[in-house]
């Protein structure tokens, strides 16, 4: 089980970051933010380009780049944000359009950044590369820090404030679109660092921008809707369950594996694990 529970903690870190991220959009702006997942590719990819001309700081540059794609979304859905149809629609097309184009600029082969250290350490018999181990202590700290950001900054309880009656929130004083553009800058920026880690340990391809967002959503939803306790959670539990499936069966039954798990919590409890009604 060792294997297990190492391969899936660094897994898990990732998808918490993705998942998080997407948590955020919806919580306070009751978006569901169907572009997500190019947040994620988007920072590979330019990381990508841009390694041979910049090397490590073309990772830095990939971020910067889903951040700034985030902040144009912001603008984009801002005239149409009540009406979650539109959301939905413009969102997904923006997806598909970019992944169109990521397919006929680099095809379909995959396509990874050189990991930024060599070499692999030895815990208790499983050998775990240095970037796997970065991945993971960067994905920890920054789930730390986003957890300390919502529950104890001003910001942070800005943003719970709007999640929970964004017109009282309004009526308080809270410059509720400011908390709307921040929490969609965090929400890409999470995903981008996602990306950039993703792509050093595997590889990324345009498929991933639709893959990465289903796997988001199915955690987001478990989880329960807006809530990032639940989403830091569930993608533990979804990444543990397909690590194993992985490990110990198929790799292809490992997405099954996970689905039926989601499917089975959410008929026992349809708000999910940490959702409220």
């Amino acid at each position: 089980m060792l294997p297990v529970l190492i391969i899936g903690a660094i897994w898990g870190g990732i998808l918490t970051l993705v998942a998080s991220g997407f948590t955020l959009t919806f919580g306070v702006g009751r978006i569901f933010n169907f572009a997500h997942g190019t947040f994620f590719a988007i920072s590979a990819y330019v990381s990508y380009i841009l390694y041979p001309h910049l090397g490590y700081l073309s990772v830095v540059v990939g971020i910067l780049s889903s951040a700034i794609l985030g902040l144009m979304l912001y603008f984009m859905v801002k005239p149409i944000r009540e009406n979650e149809i539109m959301v939905i629609l413009l969102t997904l097309s923006l997806a598909l359009l970019i992944e169109q184009v990521i397919l006929l600029t680099f095809g379909e082969d995959p396509v990874s950044i050189p990991p930024i250290f060599k070499g692999s350490l030895n815990f208790f018999g499983v050998e775990v590369t240095s970037t796997k181990l970065l991945s993971f202590i960067v994905a920890i700290i920054l789930i730390v820090l986003l957890e300390f950001t919502i529950s104890r900054t001003r910001i942070g309880k800005e943003i719970s404030a709007v999640s929970q009656d964004y017109e009282s929130a309004m009526i308080v004083g809270i410059n509720v679109e400011r908390v709307f553009m921040l929490t969609m800058l965090i929400s890409s920026i999470l995903a981008g660092i996602g990306g950039v880690l993703y792509a050093q340990i595997y590889s990324v391809n345009p498929e991933s921008i639709l893959e990465i967002l289903i796997v988001a959503f199915a955690i987001v939803v478990l989880g329960g809707l807006g809530s990032v306790k639940g989403s830091i959670v569930s993608a533990f539990l979804i990444s543990y369950i397909q690590t194993a499936v992985s490990y110990f069966s198929d790799a292809r039954w490992s997405e099954l594996a996970s689905l039926l798990v989601i499917i089975a919590v959410l008929i026992v409890r349809p708000k999910g694990l940490f959702g409220v009604e």
